[in-house]
């Protein structure tokens, strides 16, 4: 016994010390409705009353107004003594915030955040500490509950409550809620040690006196959480086995007197309330028109999409469901959870015929428990969007004690307790290093350097936006990107001018007529540094991933575009060069070409060499025979031999039978100026179209379509080093022959 009290301490211990690791680490208000949460605490704080909601007229705490209050007179008490001055000073909103979109990358916080959020606190982020560890306290107490309960239900396997307590401890999103402003820590506190107590009586036994703790605890549970309210007809059903089995020297209808009694007098009042001001006791109607409620759609995608966010976010999904563990967390977690539930199917069938005694009605109930709010969450779903793990933490003892159970079922019996450290060890080694690795990169200010720190891999393009911003330089690491793929681009910018207003940053690429393939609009820092934190003498560090449009046509030069303007008024900065010149902030250029060419099939084809940088290899010919006014559409098939010297344009001309002037020509650079000879790479195939329309005059005869390459600055020609080639122009290929006819 003296070994395991050790270990529940050490376990506490380590939860605390995680736990303030980890709200020292979270910003403020950058978890799930915590600012919501914590402004109806400061609203009970400063009026000792609740709110009343009204849909119609928005206030800091929104929906969050409508839930049971305990936790929010617990923060309040907690909160009182700080004053908090102009809290809109701490309510700076990114307006690109994403929520809700754990793989999109940035715009992570909901919120701009400075200096004065640091330590040592002061003012409103000292309350929202306060509240945050009110939140880890109880989270001690649930993870101790949770040791109580385990041992309870299995006395004789005591590694099994030390390794119950530590799962839960060590889950990485118990500790990233147990360090937020929330109410999810008092429902999984209440619900606990409302859960120890039944099981406790239907084991043990009891008087009215431990009937009226039970009622108590169960009580709290419905004054935490609406999701409380489901324990009522579960505790009835354990106290109706425990008096069927003796356990209880109580009479049942004084018990179950007793019972509504207390939980009435704890809880009644706000329910009462509810139904007072709301026609509905729970509150939900104003709850559901303040947050919004959803269509729902029962498709498998749909189901599919919510599962593995529900699972996800049980484990560790942080920020405002934007902060992702890596990919291969998740699937070693899903690998770990398939683990134990087959280990309960086991478990199982190894118990298979065996009489159930008080200990097996005692699990079962727990296990109920677990489900009934598994069910309540996806009852929730159709409601509105909230399929979010933290609500399942009303169960998170049942569920630490199942997960548990299932897993050891994989081990032999004099293993077992060594194989049931494994998991919360895992689980700790994620918890460890989830704030450094994954959350505070998440929100951390780009770098910040000198202008001569500029590397020289930088391409330097000095552009000025409104004379308030400058673009030194730019770095595109990889000039080749794909459709469904990313580029990343990083800007060098710098305060130019007076800053008065937060800038957004838009970051375009355009790919073939300038059609927008993929976008970033943002603040500076990508989200977490806006124009107006900009200090003299400093130039940013602004790195970015841009997500390409899968259904981008290829190839194409991808041209990167760079402006600022304002996201409330939407007027943008001008561009110019330091002189002042008006200019397109194209900044940089990359290939977007596909993953999987196909192979060039023309139908004719042929091989004409010009210099020994680019072939024609073939082309789709138009009709052998045309008439004057007809417009002759044909593709050609080119290749490049290697990297060319220049950006060549193609010149394609109509010329009559033993004439090398043109009776009519199409030039242009490739793809109409959108993939120039210079961004080819050796042995890429190109296949462009040209059109040519016969003169109305032309006279009939035998004419020749012939095509080759020009400088455009010298108009000095590629020669044509072989292929084939008309006797009249000896530096262009002969690609068809037609006849023009009346």
């Amino acid at each position: 016994m003296r070994f395991e009290r050790w270990g529940i301490g050490l376990i506490l211990v380590l939860f605390l010390v995680l736990g303030v690791y980890y709200s020292v680490t979270v910003p403020i208000f950058e978890a799930p409705d915590e600012m919501q949460h914590f402004f109806f605490a400061r609203y009970v704080a400063d009026t000792w009353d609740l709110p009343v909601q009204t849909p119609n007229t928005p206030a800091l705490w929104a929906q969050e107004g409508s839930q049971p209050p305990l936790y929010y007179l617990l923060a309040a008490l907690v909160m009182a003594p700080v004053r908090v001055e102009r809290a809109a000073d701490y309510l700076w909103e990114n307006p690109h915030r994403n929520v809700g979109v754990p793989f999109e990358p940035g715009n992570k916080n909901y919120l701009v955040h400075t200096e004065r959020e640091r330590w040592p606190y002061r003012d409103l982020p000292l309350a929202v500490h306060l509240a945050r560890w009110l939140s880890l306290f109880l989270g001690a107490g649930t993870v101790l509950g949770t040791w109580f309960l385990a041992h309870e239900l299995a006395p004789e396997r005591p590694y099994l409550a030390l390794a119950a307590a530590a799962t839960v401890a060590f889950i990485p999103q118990v500790l990233f809620i147990h360090a937020a402003v929330s109410n999810d820590p008092a429902v999984a506190f209440t619900a606990t040690w409302s859960l120890w107590w039944l099981v406790r009586l239907m084991k043990r036994g009891g008087s009215y006196r431990h009937v009226a703790l039970l009622a108590l605890w169960v009580g709290w549970t419905t004054l935490s959480k609406l999701s409380g309210l489901a324990l009522v007809p579960l505790v009835l059903v354990g106290l109706a086995l425990a008096w069927r089995w003796g356990r209880l020297q109580v009479r049942p209808a004084r018990a179950l007197v007793l019972f509504g009694l207390v939980v009435a007098g704890v809880a009644g009042w706000w329910y009462a309330r509810n139904f007072w001001l709301y026609g509905d006791p729970t509150g939900l109607n104003r709850m559901l028109a303040i947050v919004g409620s959803r269509r729902l759609s029962l498709s498998l995608d749909f189901l599919l999409g919510e599962w593995r966010g529900l699972r996800w976010s049980f484990w560790g999904l942080f920020g405002w469901f934007n902060v992702p563990m890596g990919i291969r967390a998740y699937r070693v977690l899903d690998g770990v959870l398939a683990l134990i539930a087959v280990g309960w199917g086991i478990a199982l069938v190894r118990g298979r015929g065996r009489p159930w005694t008080p200990r097996h009605w005692a699990i079962a109930l727990v296990s109920a428990w677990a489900v009934i709010v598994f069910l309540s969450l996806w009852r929730w779903v159709t409601l509105t969007y909230g399929a979010q793990g933290r609500l399942l933490f009303a169960a998170l003892a049942a569920i630490g004690f199942l997960l548990v159970l299932g897993w050891v079922q994989w081990s032999p019996e004099p293993a077992r307790p060594f194989w049931a450290a494994v998991l919360p060890l895992g689980l700790l080694g994620l918890a460890l290093i989830a704030p450094s690795r994954w959350i505070a990169p998440a929100y951390a200010y780009p770098p910040r350097i000198a202008p001569e720190a500029i590397p020289p891999s930088a391409k330097r393009v000095d552009i000025l936006f409104g004379n308030r911003i400058r673009l030194w330089a730019v770095e595109t690491p990889n000039l080749t990107v794909y459709p469904g793929g990313w580029a990343d681009v990083t800007l060098y910018l710098s305060k130019a001018g007076p800053l008065p207003v937060d800038y957004s940053l838009g970051l375009h690429l355009l790919g073939r007529e300038l059609e927008d393939v993929g976008s970033v609009d943002t603040f500076p820092g990508w989200g977490t540094y806006p124009t107006r934190l900009w200090r003299e003498g400093e130039v940013i560090v602004d790195r970015y991933r841009v997500r390409v449009d899968p259904n981008a046509r290829t190839p194409t030069l991808l041209r990167v575009a760079v402006s600022f303007y304002n996201f409330w008024t939407q007027v943008t900065l001008p561009a110019t060069t330091l002189e002042g010149q008006p200019l397109q902030a194209y900044v940089a250029s990359l290939r977007l070409v596909s993953p999987n060419p196909q192979v060039p099939a023309p139908q004719r084809p042929l091989r004409a060499v010009f210099g020994d940088e680019i072939a024609l290899i073939g082309v789709d010919p138009p009709p052998a025979q045309a008439r004057p006014g007809d417009v002759l559409t044909f593709r050609l098939h080119w290749q490049a031999l290697r990297p060319a010297r220049a950006s060549y344009t193609v010149f394609t001309h109509l010329i009559r039978e033993g004439d090398p002037r043109p009776v009519a020509q199409h030039d242009k650079i490739p793809l109409d100026g959108d993939y120039p000879t210079l961004a080819w790479a050796p042995d890429e195939v190109v296949v462009d179209t040209y059109r040519i329309a016969v003169p109305t005059d032309a006279a009939p005869g035998t004419y020749y379509l012939i095509a080759g390459l020009y400088h455009l600055a010298t108009l000095q020609r590629l020669p044509l080093a072989e292929g084939p080639r008309t006797p009249w122009v000896t530096d262009a290929a002969a690609v068809w022959q037609l006849a023009v006819v009346r």
